[in-house]
């Protein structure tokens, strides 16, 4: 029996192997209702498997795969609509921009929500409208299956590297429009990217993947206090700089090494350390500091913990 309650998206325990390959062997992923999810990792990390299995196109994915309560093999059971826009495309190059659009709708029966033009306008592709397939760029290729999806009332939005191939006037009007449903429509929005950066700016929350396993998940705001502000010190007297930070209380994971010829300190930094005191220190101990700044922690630096400390656990 279908939840109503059940979270928009839960997978536990996500395995899928292709042949000889174990692809995913422990993808974790819990997406409320009202969500926009970015799901991260490199290249090849297995980001598009898992979306695919959850989506129940790999039948032979093993765990738990839901979608509003719904089991992946089961969809047709699902009580919300939802929609997908999954790389590549999918267009049709012998129709129209309009015409594949058109014929999405009548294959899924849709007659209420948005419409053809709606939807188009939405993604900045009207002016696009009767351009064939085949006589659109990369990204406005992407643009067109966002569009696609977004045709009737979908409550669930799924896409794969949504945000890949756009020229930065593509990337703001998706990353505004995936706010807006979200904010303003309630409409689960979930995508995938190795773009960190540009994800940052607009989910509100993440799950990582490295090497077919979930190795962090949690609210985007949180994870970066957490993961505490980075430090950047570039001094002639790294020695004696190397000693302070060592030995600071609330400073941890101190890097060194050479950029243009200078010795550049890295270290993160937690919410007890007093910056200018820190600073106090390094010079009256001689480190002739040049640079002391101080970087706000990012989903990059969140990423590559995580991939760290995976990584130590496995050797472990």
């Amino acid at each position: 029996m279908v939840m109503t309650d059940a979270p928009a998206v839960l997978t536990e325990g996500l395995r899928v192997r292709l042949g000889s390959t174990q692809v995913l062997d422990g993808v974790d992923l819990r997406v409320e209702r009202g969500d926009l999810y970015g799901l991260l990792g490199r290249n090849g990390a297995g980001k598009t498997t898992s979306m695919r299995a959850f989506l129940g196109l790999l039948p032979r994915a093993q765990g738990r795969c839901e979608i509003f309560g719904a089991a992946a093999a089961h969809l047709h059971r699902c009580p919300e609509p939802i929609a997908v826009a999954l790389d590549p495309p999918g267009l049709d190059d012998t129709l129209t921009v309009r015409q594949n659009l058109e014929l999405a709708r009548l294959r899924g029966g849709i007659r209420d929500g948005r419409s053809v033009d709606e939807a188009l306008e939405l993604v900045g592709l009207s002016h696009r409208a009767h351009h064939r397939g085949d006589r659109l760029s990369h990204g406005q290729g992407r643009r067109a299956a966002v569009a696609r999806a977004l045709v009737g009332q979908p409550r669930l939005l799924v896409m794969d590297e949504p945000l890949s191939g756009l020229d930065p006037e593509g990337v703001e009007i998706l990353i505004e429009l995936f706010r807006r449903l979200t904010q303003e429509e309630g409409v689960t929005v979930v995508l995938s990217s190795h773009h960190l950066r540009e994800v940052e700016a607009v989910c509100t929350r993440v799950g990582m993947i490295e090497a077919g396993r979930t190795v962090l998940e949690g609210e985007v705001a949180g994870l970066l206090a957490d993961a505490g502000d980075g430090l950047r010190v570039v001094c002639s007297q790294a020695v004696a700089a190397r000693a302070i930070l060592e030995k600071a209380s609330g400073v941890s994971e101190l890097r060194e090494r050479e950029e243009g010829g200078r010795v550049v300190l890295r270290a993160r930094i937690d919410g007890t350390v007093v910056p200018a005191a820190l600073l106090e220190q390094l010079v009256a101990a001689g480190s002739e500091v040049e640079e002391f700044v101080r970087e706000r922690a990012s989903l990059v630096d969140v990423f590559q913990r995580a991939v760290r400390d995976a990584s130590s656990e496995a050797a472990a």
